[in-house]
């Protein structure tokens, strides 16, 4: 068939959080090695043992509850106070914070786009039919919307590019900056405008294409009923193979005379 054969939304819904639950493993497994091999922890332990000097020098602890805070007398709110500030001055422990923020963050972001380039692009190419373990798992295939199967380039702008850095690698570390109060405002926003573009991406396909879709041209189909062509040529081959199989075997055609009313 040369027609489109969209695959259901729920079929590709479960595809997609099997892919995503992969890819969450493949993630944290990656995150924690390269936080080995870039020694983020020593960042953290050199920022606590100088923020546990400053609690040791004015007989505070820091990350008290404001319950706590409340019941401190004047005096003793004012000693915090003054460890705190101290504590926010020190240009080492600024610095070693900052790192561990910095080198998390790249790592974080890294990790799910590799675990993408893996998942969504070196594994479809060892299938050798452009399917990730989710698709395969739920019987679905990804394709040109010509019914053309996806080149290499296709299969990493879809995936990588599309899939992999815009949809989750960006949103995820705008998600971990908002959280951790570090991009505020703007990172809402940026991330408002990635929430309202897939929604107008799918309101627009009819609920059949996302982001990485349309940045690739690609559609997902039923993979038992959908045919999918090598390129063009052979489509084309295919075309004409059908309508000269339909003229062989239409009943109405003028076989019979030459007036046109099958009159000898």
């Amino acid at each position: 068939m040369t027609d489109v054969q969209k695959a259901p939304y729920s079929k590709r819904l479960f595809a997609f959080f099997a892919d995503l639950i992969l890819a969450g493993i493949l993630t944290t497994g990656i995150y924690f090695v390269m936080s080995v091999v870039l020694r983020v922890d020593s960042y953290n332990d050199t920022y606590r043992t100088i923020i546990s000097s400053y609690e040791r020098e004015y007989g505070v602890t820091f990350g008290m509850t404001a319950e706590e805070y409340g019941k401190l007398s004047e005096e003793e709110k004012t000693n915090y106070k003054n460890a705190v500030d101290a504590a926010n001055a020190d240009e080492e422990a600024n610095k070693a914070i900052r790192t561990s923020y910095t080198i998390s963050f790249c790592i974080f972001a890294s990790g799910i786009v590799l675990s993408v380039l893996i998942l969504e692009f070196v594994i479809p190419i060892f299938t050798k039919d452009g399917r990730s373990l989710g698709k395969l798992l739920f019987g679905l295939g990804v394709m040109r919307g010509s019914c053309i199967r996806i080149s290499k380039p296709v299969l990493f702008v879809r995936n990588v590019i599309g899939k992999g850095v815009f949809e989750t690698a960006l949103p995820a570390v705008i998600i971990l900056t908002v959280f951790n109060n570090v991009t505020g405002i703007f990172g809402v926003i940026l991330l408002v405008i990635f929430i309202i573009a897939e929604i107008v991406s799918l309101i627009r396909s009819g609920g059949s294409a996302m982001l990485h879709d349309v940045l690739a041209d690609t559609v997902v189909v039923d993979w038992a009923s959908q045919r999918i062509f090598k390129d063009m040529e052979e489509r084309r081959e295919y075309e004409e193979k059908q309508k000269r199989s339909a003229a062989e075997h239409d009943p109405y055609q003028d076989s019979t005379g030459s007036d046109g009313s099958g009159n000898k």
